[in-house]
């Protein structure tokens, strides 16, 4: 019986960057992208509702944000801005592209330089006495390998964190003795969801 010209240990570790490699090589040939999607019956009429949706300080009531972010451009609709740049979260912008009042709204995230990008739509149709929000989320993680496994749950994960966001806006639409916001001129004095004068445009 001849001896192998490989130490044991030289298997092993030959065994594992192999497989190393395979899982890397499997990670670039997976789909990066995303899907997500989740809906909710707000206990308002969409107008209440909108001042919320089409302007990055209303989103900062019912989504989380990095702390460190900051607003520019007109206060809402097409170009209103949030961006940051954080420790933890890297650094990103969040714009409003499209605002139809009181029915539609599309935005884009991008991160770390665009290397990440999200693109969302909030639908709003009246149903019953209140409002049926349908929001909508497609994402790119990018070329990065190990970006295709974290591509398989975020479907989910996401689809989830948008229900919680959903379920906040529906919370924040009850004042304080359970009774429903009534109009959009009380919505928005609740939260101080800002107007042209709140800050200076970019």
């Amino acid at each position: 019986m001849s001896d192998s010209p490989f130490s044991f240990g030289t298997k092993i570790l030959g065994t594992g960057a192999l497989i190393l490699f395979s899982l890397l090589g499997l990670g670039v040939v997976l789909p990066a992208t995303w899907e997500a999607e989740a809906t909710i019956l707000l206990p308002t009429t969409a107008d209440a509702a909108f001042p919320y949706l089409d302007s990055p300080k209303g989103w900062l009531a019912w989504t989380p944000w990095p702390d460190s972010s900051t607003l520019s451009g007109p206060a809402r609709g097409a170009g209103a801005t949030m961006s940051w740049d954080d420790p933890e979260f890297g650094s990103g912008v969040f714009t409003i592209v499209q605002a139809d009042a009181p029915r539609h709204v599309t935005y884009r995230v991008e991160v770390n330089d665009g290397r990440m990008s999200t693109d969302g739509t909030l639908e709003l149709n009246p149903e019953g006495a209140g409002t049926r929000v349908r929001w909508r989320e497609e994402g790119d993680l990018g070329r990065n390998p190990l970006m295709g496994y974290w591509a398989l749950s975020m479907d989910g994960a996401q689809s989830d964190e948008l229900q919680k966001s959903l379920d906040r806006l529906v919370l924040l639409l009850v004042d304080s003795a359970g009774s429903v916001a009534a109009d959009s001129s009380a919505a928005v004095e609740s939260t101080a969801v800002p107007d042209s004068t709140d800050y200076e445009p970019s």
